[in-house]
């Protein structure tokens, strides 16, 4: 049986996630002063230590790959590859000891999420995936669900207030009604959620690259998938879409008014 392309950096991601929430247990005790960022979200020292952290195993790595972090932006590199990093994904919730935050950190190779990586420590669970290597949670292999028709759908759906002046929201509010269930999942663990089949569907309408992109090579390799809100398969466009595959142009239809 051939080793996966990406095991190494699979390996490689794993250790600094791991490392970083330790980072982010430890600081809990103290907890470090919070300031705002320019779009008023709050950001902690533990957010820039635990960047600091991955961006610098990353850069003894792997020197020739760029780097996106979400408290440094960019790092240029040689080689085509780029990796995603979100060194405390729910902030929020960390900062009022809610234990949904996480480390995220993907891999991108030709534009295409192919190592993906969600710890999240204080629940004690990893979630990863690489190209043809597989999904699999605390070890053990994950699929997404059999689901076929919205109205036994149980999703989850993120951002819907803050654009509620647009059309857009409108949309996702009456998708959501044709569900079976809608569940209020935070942060990272609702991506996780939909690879293991425990949703069939997840839709946000605000997520940045450093939120998606690891949950995007992990939806993918459960046998999911991923896009947009217009059905582009990206995770730079500023909303995402996660399905167990079957609901996927479902979904985009009732978002586009279909």
């Amino acid at each position: 049986m051939s080793v996966p392309q990406y095991s190494e950096e699979l390996d490689c991601a794993r250790r600094l996630c791991t490392s970083a929430g330790e980072l982010q247990q430890a600081a809990r005790v103290g907890m470090p002063r919070v300031s705002r960022k320019a779009d008023n979200s709050p950001v902690t020292a533990v957010d820039r230590d635990c960047e600091d952290l991955i961006v610098s195993g990353l850069r003894r790595a792997y020197p020739s790959d760029g780097i996106l972090g979400e408290e440094t932006g960019e790092h240029g590199g040689e080689s085509g590859r780029r990796w995603i990093v979100d060194p405390l994904d729910g902030t929020r919730p960390y900062i009022r000891g809610i234990p949904t935050y996480s480390v995220l950190l993907a891999l991108e190779d030709g534009g295409r999420p192919v190592v993906g990586v969600i710890h999240m420590p204080a629940l004690g669970l990893s979630c990863w995936a690489s190209a043809g290597g597989g999904a699999f949670l605390d070890g053990e292999p994950i699929h997404v669900s059999g689901t076929g028709a919205l109205k036994d759908t149980m999703g989850s759906a993120i951002g819907f207030v803050e654009r509620a002046d647009e059309g857009v929201s409108e949309r996702l509010l009456a998708l959501m009604r044709r569900w079976d269930y809608v569940y209020g999942f935070m942060d990272a663990y609702s991506y996780i959620a939909v690879a293991s089949g425990k949703l069939d569907a997840c839709v946000n309408l605000l997520d940045k690259p450093w939120d998606c992109a690891a949950a995007a090579c992990i939806v993918t390799e459960a046998g999911g998938r991923y896009s947009d809100i217009d059905g582009e398969q990206s995770v730079h466009n500023g909303t995402i879409v996660f399905t167990n595959g079957l609901l996927h142009q479902a979904v985009l239809d009732a978002l586009a008014g279909k």
